[in-house]
């Protein structure tokens, strides 16, 4: 029921290769206003991609992608290089995301993710065009799995949407979330069992778990 998709997580313009990406963040660092820019020109469309796709909806959007971009300029001081600088925004990402998901009381309405990510789920579809049909089961799978997503505790939506909808490995997500791949098999875990009870109308039952076996996770 998970969708994976293709993601563009390059960003509006080209990838850095890593000598412009350490001059970049050099400028930045020396407050330089035009670095400042260019920093925010080129990483904006896959902080707000990543975010959108996190969350499922727009809410907001703006001033998460600003509160992001707000925490990196803060933290590039610290910023010691041992991930690709569109990796450590990634995880700036999925923290805000996961303040975002604790803090708001109900979900919007659900929304599509094509909007922003034109790539199609099915490598095949790019030989012909999607048939209106397929685009409106596609879009209401989508919204299925968000709602069922908003049910799960914060840190079991993240690593169940980092898994099975951006395909990372257990050490990737371990890096997003700063944790440890260990804990984050175990709230996998959960989070799957949890997931697809509320996908067959189990909901009541989603809950029922040793106590303890969350791994603290908040709701």
């Amino acid at each position: 029921m998970l969708l994976r998709v293709k993601r563009d997580t390059t960003g509006s313009l080209a990838a850095l290769d890593p000598a412009d990406e350490a001059d970049l963040i050099e400028r930045c660092r020396a407050d330089d206003r035009t670095a400042h820019d260019e920093f925010y020109h080129r990483f904006r469309r896959q902080v707000a991609g990543n975010l959108y796709r996190v969350l499922g909806d727009r809410t907001d959007l703006d001033d998460l992608v600003q509160e992001v971009f707000v925490i990196a300029f803060r933290g590039l001081e610290r910023f010691r290089g041992d991930a690709r600088l569109s990796t450590w925004l990634y995880r700036i990402c999925v923290n805000v995301a996961l303040g975002r998901i604790r803090t708001r009381k109900r979900r919007p309405n659900a929304v599509g993710m094509t909007d922003l990510d034109s790539a199609p789920a099915d490598p095949s579809l790019t030989e012909r065009p999607e048939t209106p049909d397929r685009s409106l089961e596609r879009r209401r799978d989508q919204e299925s799995v968000y709602r069922a997503l908003e049910e799960l505790a914060p840190k079991k939506r993240i690593v169940l949407y980092l898994h099975e909808i951006e395909g990372l490995d257990l050490k990737e997500i371990a890096y997003l979330v700063d944790s440890n791949p260990v804990t984050v098999r175990t709230r996998l875990f959960y989070a799957r069992r949890e997931f697809y009870k509320i996908i067959a109308g189990d909901a009541a039952l989603a809950g029922d778990e040793p106590a303890g076996a969350g791994e603290g996770d908040d709701a």
